[in-house]
């Protein structure tokens, strides 16, 4: 879940929480365990390790300090926190469970190679860290294959073989041999989770299985079988079981897995999931259906009537792929809708399909921006690169920054493909846009294809950024001139290499970071970053984390127009983030925003006023990596990056295991799934309530 730019200078850095459950530890605190929690918190926040302060604290009779010093080793991140790796692995023999699953959790933050034999011998022994050891060895990937696939073929509690699945499905090529017994497990969330791996990984010798599945108890939803699943909690797997393993054989059958030979089969059991009672499977069946083309058409035409909006959004998405040949068949569907999200995807299709629909005209004139916008978007998506430019120049003038940002994007064509002349000139143009947001996007396509002949446009470019209001456009500069220095430093002038040398220190940590691998800038890397008060990481502390341990965590209302959607927030193991989120939502910052995108049956995401995925708050926030997981109803901070956090938030729709470590999970639904369901991109947030 990807914001579309980075923005913003940081001026709030990460914390550190452990995985807490108030029921397990004991919630007195001396002031200086306090004090110490707060130290560990700013240590993160510059990224530095400070082995004295992690001694002591380990040193603690304070368990959640103990547990957070742990989990403090993998937040730092590999470039400094690799060397601790060896204490990492010596507190996989802690005497507290939670420290030994911090610790497992963090060596794959850290993606350490050389813990491979002790977590797997973790997954062996340890009920508690089993899970977390497991899931980094996932982290770790190839040079943990072999460890991966000996261990699947042992037998292991419900919640460990679950992570052990998950982390072949980042394994390519899937050990199919090896995943393919757990589809007969008694445990439903198992059983899922061999099949998200399959599907996940569109593993072509894992189709048949998928078919063969769908019919099965589990997928069908036997009540005899699901007591089974309420023993095990992760990704809401105890939850809708049976709609979550056909959504995972929906999207495991696309043609591309599918092949000839199991083709009819494939298309046979699609057919059926596309009229499932689960929208979700009917979303994800809609999705491989597109996959098929021609076929699959006059049956992607019957979705689009279907009750469900998100489902009929996925069907116009889906037509991408097929070729509109029955007669009135984009006039049929382009009626079934009238949502700009709706008809937005479909236009895409179209014209990615080669048609010509006398909407893309009217839209290109509408007053409303949204069209306007999705007219370029759409030209983007055409293969026919002579259309794309003719249909994308005019838009490059509009009024509307928002609509000038999505013609430059939909520009330039793929990076395999060679840019034109007219086309690199136009983009040399727009790096003197007066919105900074345009800019950050020139910027990023021309990173495509860095030369040293455009090195003075982008420098000038850069100079304009200073002035800017966040960091986008100076950010974007930056990563170009890595880019060009990584492909070809050798035709740098001794003029350029001046300019560059030339270039005041950036006062944004996330700058210089990017900056860091260009030796003309190499004087960046000895300026730290400044945390925040100790007073202020002592205020978090009692605010945030003391309270959430003792049970009282705190709690927000998304009132949307289709209802409330009531979250709990994990202050404990992600205070910081919760704490701007809070901050922000108090300050009335959500107040009329829109869900300015929803991915059915992946994510629905707000927080930019802006409304078209670039804004944000002026600054950003480090992550918060911890152990919750992305399961249904998982609270995430968008990011474009490292360390990007701002406003920008999603809630997933279903289980979605690929985010797990690589984005901060800060809350979760506790009520108003359904409203969660209902949401379709551009639907008004009145407010968020907060306790």
């Amino acid at each position: 879940m990807r914001r579309r730019k980075i923005f913003a200078v940081i001026v709030v850095l990460a914390g550190v929480a452990p995985h807490l459950d108030a029921q397990h530890f004991d919630a007195n605190v001396s002031a200086g365990d306090a004090k110490l929690y707060a130290r560990l918190m700013a240590m993160t926040d510059t990224r530095t390790l400070d082995t004295t302060l992690i001694a002591r604290t380990l040193a603690s009779s304070w368990r959640p300090l103990r547990a957070a010093a742990a989990l403090a080793i993998g937040q730092i991140g590999a470039e400094r926190g690799a060397a601790a790796a060896s204490r990492l692995r010596a507190l996989l023999r802690d005497g507290d469970p939670t420290v030994r699953a911090n610790a497992a959790y963090a060596l794959g933050l850290l993606k350490d190679s050389a813990s491979i034999t002790p977590l797997s011998a973790v997954v062996n022994t340890d009920p508690a860290g089993g899970p977390e050891a497991a899931w980094a060895l996932g982290e770790i990937g190839a040079p943990a294959r072999t460890a991966i696939t000996t261990l699947l073929r042992q037998r292991h509690d419900p919640g460990v073989s679950l992570q052990l699945l998950l982390a072949a499905a980042k394994l390519r090529p899937l050990p199919i041999a090896d995943v393919r017994s757990y589809l007969r497990d008694s445990n439903p969330a198992v059983v899922w989770a061999a099949a998200y791996a399959i599907a996940r990984t569109r593993a072509p010798s894992g189709v048949k299985d998928l078919i063969e599945l769908e019919t099965s108890r589990v997928a069908r939803g036997d009540e005899r079988v699901l007591p089974a699943a309420r023993m095990l909690a992760p990704y809401g797997a105890t939850r809708a079981t049976p709609g979550l393993v056909r959504a995972e054989i929906a999207r495991g059958l696309a043609s591309s897995a599918a092949g000839d030979s199991l083709r009819a089969r494939a298309l046979v059991v699609l057919t059926r999931l596309a009229s499932d009672s689960d929208p979700h499977v009917r979303i994800n069946a809609v999705r491989s259906l597109g996959t098929y083309r021609v076929e699959a058409e006059s049956l992607l035409v019957r979705v689009t009537r279907d009750p469900d909006p998100n489902v009929r959004v996925a069907a116009a998405q889906s037509f991408a792929t097929t070729s509109f040949r029955q007669e009135n068949t984009f006039a049929t569907v382009w009626a079934a809708d009238t949502s700009i999200v709706y008809r937005s995807s479909l236009l895409a299709s179209a014209t990615r399909a080669g048609l010509r629909p006398a909407q893309l005209r009217e839209w290109a004139s509408s007053s409303d921006w949204r069209l306007r916008a999705a007219v370029a978007s759409a030209g983007g998506d055409t293969l026919d690169r002579a259309f794309a430019i003719s249909r994308v120049y005019p838009l490059l003038a509009d009024r509307d920054p928002r609509v000038r940002e999505a013609a430059y994007g939909a520009l330039p064509p793929p990076a395999s493909v060679p840019l034109e002349d007219s086309v690199h000139a136009v983009l040399i143009r727009g790096l003197q846009d007066p919105d900074f947001y345009v800019r950050a996007t020139v910027l990023g396509a021309l990173t495509d294809r860095p030369a040293a002949s455009d090195l003075g446009a982008v420098l000038s470019s850069y100079r304009l950024a200073a002035r800017d209001s966040a960091n986008d456009a100076r950010l974007a500069a930056i990563q170009y001139v890595a880019a060009l220095w990584k492909k070809d430093s050798a035709s740098l002038s001794a003029t350029a290499l001046s300019q560059l040398s030339g270039l005041p220190v950036p006062s944004d940590p996330l700058e210089r970071s990017a900056g860091k691998e260009v030796p003309a800038w190499s004087r960046w890397a000895s300026v730290a970053a400044m945390p925040r008060t100790e007073a202020w990481y002592d205020s978090l502390v009692r605010e945030m984390v003391i309270p959430a341990i003792r049970g009282r965590s705190p709690t927000a209302t998304i009132q949307t127009v289709r209802g409330p959607i009531r979250l709990e927030l994990f202050s404990a193991d992600a205070p910081v983030t919760v704490w701007n989120f809070l901050s922000l939502a108090r300050s009335g910052y959500y107040r009329n925003t829109r869900f300015h995108r929803v991915v059915p049956n992946f994510v629905a995401q707000d927080g930019d006023p802006r409304d078209d995925g670039n804004g944000g708050p002026g600054y950003a926030i480090r992550d918060e990596m911890n152990r919750h997981r992305y399961e249904r109803g998982a609270v995430g901070m968008a990011l474009s990056g490292p360390d990007t956090g701002g406003s920008q938030y999603f809630i997933t729709h279903s289980p979605q295991p690929h985010l797990d470590g690589h984005y901060t999970v800060f809350g979760r639904v506790i009520g108003g799934y359904d409203v969660l369901d209902k949401i379709v991109q551009g639907d008004l947030i009145r407010r968020i309530d907060t306790k």
